[in-house]
């Protein structure tokens, strides 16, 4: 799958991801600071699920209309344990984008809900 990790998620969650072949572009590294309607429409532009622990791309997207990449996944954990967050993340790439793409989810510990987004590629 091809994600866009927004700055915020942890290094060792994009390692994780990369060390079990997924194609993931970390804002971290191409674009510190990137404006959250920036990182929406870079995910839509690059056809990338956008993963993340802002909520805001969901107000970007459902509030403002701005339109939607290919899946966004909210990360609601707090504090982000980085053996949850694996563990999480793992269950994301056995879901596959099949169950993800064309959705808003909402991942926390005690399960995933999720939302068809508005506009999704």
């Amino acid at each position: 799958m091809k994600w866009l990790a927004d700055e915020n998620i942890p290094a060792h969650a994009i390692a994780f991801l990369r060390a079990r072949g997924e194609d993931v572009v970390a804002v971290r590294e191409i674009a510190p600071a990137m404006p959250d309607d920036q990182v929406v429409a870079l995910a839509r532009a690059q056809g990338r699920m956008l993963l993340s622990f802002d909520r805001d791309h969901g107000d970007i997207i459902f509030k403002r209309g701005v339109a939607s990449p290919p899946a966004v996944i909210f990360l609601r954990l707090y504090p982000p344990d980085p053996a949850a967050l694996e563990r999480i993340l793992a269950g994301l790439i056995v879901m596959g984008g099949q169950g993800l793409t064309g959705m808003f989810s909402v991942v926390t510990p005690d399960g995933i809900r999720q939302r068809r987004l508005p506009d999704s590629v």
